[in-house]
């Protein structure tokens, strides 16, 4: 999908307004109305006082008239309650489908980043964006947003009749507004670092939480128990304070005090006059029953506010990840690919980008080697020489730094991601699956694979004779990351995974290291089988692999080392023949070399 660009975390937070236009316009209407309905009652209750007070001079009882108002009033309430139902049913619909809309929007396009961004972002994070972000911007819609309106629009409509009623209370109503509102929006920034650090301390405290649940196996084995719990308490004990602090500042809430100064006011000003005899009690009734009204609203208006702000910032973080830069472009249109052909590393440096968004060391230097199509390689060289690198590269799970990959002539990138991956096969060493059935889990590269397809690949990952085994077959489903499983059986279902995908270029990484030896044996005729017209690259320290590759290329600290066949390296690579010689059995292989030898 294209990338949405938001301009400002203020866009984005109002964006669910301008998805669903027509329905915004009648939520606002109707909230506007609702405030009406909120003030008038109060106007209506100086009406009914009149009435009764015409009613007790002239010893007439209960008047028709007055009777008239209570009904107006009673329907007044009735319409008002119809009427909030109504904003709030409407701003519901368009608020929890912009909700939908936008945790699917950032799942989407989180998921079409390459490598490089999850490289920079922890995971823990995401997850929070995704969940507690996008709700608190939800929330700023609603109910912040719709209460606000409400409150604004009492605030206007009460400022109004009370100026109709006395200018001299519209004008207290002109002056004291601003105050309240600048009251209300000070003690809203004053919470708002508070909230913030709020919500990092309680993304720390799920972390901790998740780090531990998904550790426990290994925390348990090292009895850090005790360590775990007292880094557990402290980070409540910080998310305590924060709570407190908040608290506290919620205690001095200048803002109602304000608004009760205004009503006070106007109350003494109205009841001198009534005492003059300039005004009747229904008029000091009527002032009562309009600030009553609007002080219902108000009071929640700084904390309304406080939302506001407070899901700005949640909007800035959503904003910053979907408006990430990734630097693996996708070409557009993607070139056709003959993966039957050579493979051609040209001056390939490559680097990954570290959490703090600097560049780290190169983890490939000036590499420079073609592997003939169809032919079986091995890849070895020390921990950390760049032989995942090379395969992630092929994965296009990442662009080169500098420098080009061609396969059969085409440049890697200009072959979009999709067409990659669907057309190279990787077994990983850190294998992942997924919490789904063994069924899910081998067609998981291959949503389409047919029952059959799935099980023929397990029989050939020599996969089919453990899963028949489980209590629902191929119908189990596996514990988290497969940890209900033994390391060869992960691995054997991740070869399964990959073989249902029938690439056309195979990536091993070290894929046979938790596997026995007579599960090999059957193995390595299935890969055989596979490998057979295809290219292969295996990463690996085994003496057979070595032995029955048609190309060894070693790498280390990211750089070539040597290339060449077993025979070819034996005779010319120094470091080969130390890797070789170290690896079991290898002495019946070992020959004298006819020259001195040296590292190439």
């Amino acid at each position: 999908m294209t990338q949405p660009r938001y301009k400002s975390a203020t866009r984005y937070q109002l964006s669910a307004l301008g998805r669903y236009k027509g329905l915004t316009v009648l939520a606002v209407g109707l909230a506007l109305f609702a405030a009406l309905l909120t003030v008038l009652p109060g106007w209506f209750m100086g009406d009914a006082t009149d009435a009764l007070q015409f009613a007790i001079d002239n010893g007439l009882g209960l008047t028709p008239t007055f009777v008239y108002y209570c009904l107006v009033i009673l329907g007044v309430a009735g319409a008002l309650f119809v009427t909030i139902l109504a904003v709030g049913y409407s701003f519901a619909i368009i608020t929890l489908r912009w909700e939908r809309d936008a945790r699917q929007e950032f799942f989407e396009i989180i998921q079409e980043n390459s490598m490089s961004f999850h490289d920079q972002v922890d995971s823990k994070q995401l997850l929070a964006v995704a969940m507690q972000d996008v709700r608190w911007v939800r929330f700023s819609l609603n109910p912040a947003l719709r209460n606000i309106i409400t409150s604004l629009g009492s605030l206007v409509i009460t400022s109004i009749f009370l100026a109709m009623i006395d200018w001299i209370l519209g004008l207290l109503m002109l002056v004291g507004a601003p105050l309240y509102l600048f009251f209300a929006y000070r003690y809203a920034k004053k919470v708002e670092p508070v909230r913030r650090a709020r919500s990092v301390q309680n993304e720390i405290i799920t972390g901790i939480s998740q780090e531990v649940f998904r550790g426990i196996e290994v925390v348990r084995a090292f009895g850090t128990e005790e360590y775990e719990e007292n880094k557990f308490e402290e980070a409540s004990k910080e998310y305590q304070r924060l709570q407190t602090r908040e608290a506290r500042l919620a205690s001095f809430y200048i803002p109602h005090l304000i608004m009760t100064g205004i009503t006070f006011i106007a109350l003494l000003y109205v009841a001198y006059y009534v005492l003059l005899g300039a005004y009747q009690v229904s008029t000091l009734v009527r002032v009562l029953g309009l600030l009553a009204s609007f002080d219902a609203f108000s009071f929640m208006l700084p904390r309304f506010l406080l939302v506001i702000r407070g899901a700005n910032i949640n909007a800035q973080r959503i904003v910053e990840l979907l408006g990430w830069k990734d630097p693996l472009q996708e070409p557009g249109h993607s070139a056709a690919v003959d993966w039957s052909k050579d493979i051609i590393f040209r001056n390939v440096d490559f680097r990954y980008t570290s959490n703090d968004g600097e560049n780290s060391t190169y983890a490939l230097r000036k590499l420079n080697f073609i592997i003939p199509g169809g032919s079986r390689v091995a890849l070895i060289g020390g921990p950390g020489g760049g032989k995942s690198t090379i395969l992630k590269l092929l994965l296009r799970l990442y662009d080169p730094t500098k420098g080009k990959i061609l396969i059969g002539g085409v440049n890697l990138r200009g072959v979009h991601t999709r067409d990659v991956r669907a057309a190279v096969g990787l077994v990983e060493q850190d294998i992942f699956l997924f919490r789904r059935s063994v069924k899910e889990n081998i067609a998981f590269g291959c949503v389409g694979a047919c029952e059959e397809e799935i099980i023929e690949a397990a029989q050939k990952a020599q996969a089919h004779e453990f899963i028949e085994k489980l209590p629902q077959g191929y119908d189990t489903i596996i514990g988290e990351r497969g940890m209900t499983l033994s390391g060869g059986q992960r691995q054997r279902l991740a070869i399964a995974r990959t073989l249902v995908q029938n690439p056309r270029l195979l990536l091993l990484d070290d894929s046979v290291s938790a596997i026995d030896a007579q599960t090999e044996f059957f193995l390595r005729k299935a890969l055989d089988e596979v490998m057979r017209g295809r290219t292969s690259i295996t990463v690996t320290q085994r003496l057979r692999t070595l032995l029955e590759s048609d190309l060894i290329i070693i790498v280390d600290k990211g750089r070539l080392v040597s290339i060449g066949t077993h025979e070819e390296l034996l005779e010319s690579s120094e470091h080969y023949r130390r890797i070789f010689e170290r690896l079991p059995g290898a002495f019946r292989h070992v020959k004298q070399p006819t020259t001195s030898g040296g590292a190439s």
